[in-house]
């Protein structure tokens, strides 16, 4: 679901957005997109849903690259917790959590402002914007390193 819907919605509504010449599609993901090398604890165990939210900041960051000139903008919303029926919901104590939950308000705000920021990936409530490109560049050097061309200034 978290992989197949996007994916799917994304592909039924791109053709009118592209010929028009604007839209924007926004993928929820999740913090824990980038968690896979944290252990559980207190983490939950976590490998389908984390890879999943992985799956959605990949594609979107794909796609943007694919959509250049096109009008259409892609984003990928990473909050971490959200205050949320959700949260509450699974269990977990709030007041455990070792950050505190988000304002599902602040999260939209975040998501929106962002195309208009030129960002494909936001992470709401992070205090360094630049931390994501960061790990941006260190994906690409990964790639340079195996010999895969990376265009420059990418």
């Amino acid at each position: 679901m978290h992989v197949t819907a996007p994916t799917r919605l994304t592909r039924a509504a791109l053709p009118a957005m592209t010929g028009r010449g604007h839209g924007a599609v926004i993928n929820i993901a999740s913090l824990l997109a980038f968690s896979g090398s944290l252990p559980p604890g207190p983490l939950p165990f976590r490998a389908t849903y984390a890879a999943a939210k992985a799956y959605l900041v990949t594609f979107t960051c794909t796609l943007a690259g694919e959509l250049a000139g096109t009008g259409v903008r892609v984003q990928a919303c990473c909050p971490g917790p959200v205050a949320t029926e959700f949260l509450h919901g699974t269990g977990i104590d709030p007041a455990r959590l070792p950050i505190t939950p988000m304002d599902p308000g602040h999260v939209v705000t975040a998501s929106l402002t962002a195309p208009d920021l030129g960002e494909t990936v936001r992470m709401p409530g992070l205090g360094d914007p630049a931390a994501i490109e960061d790990y941006h560049a260190a994906a690409r050097q990964l790639v340079q390193a195996r010999g895969l061309p990376w265009p420059a200034g990418t």
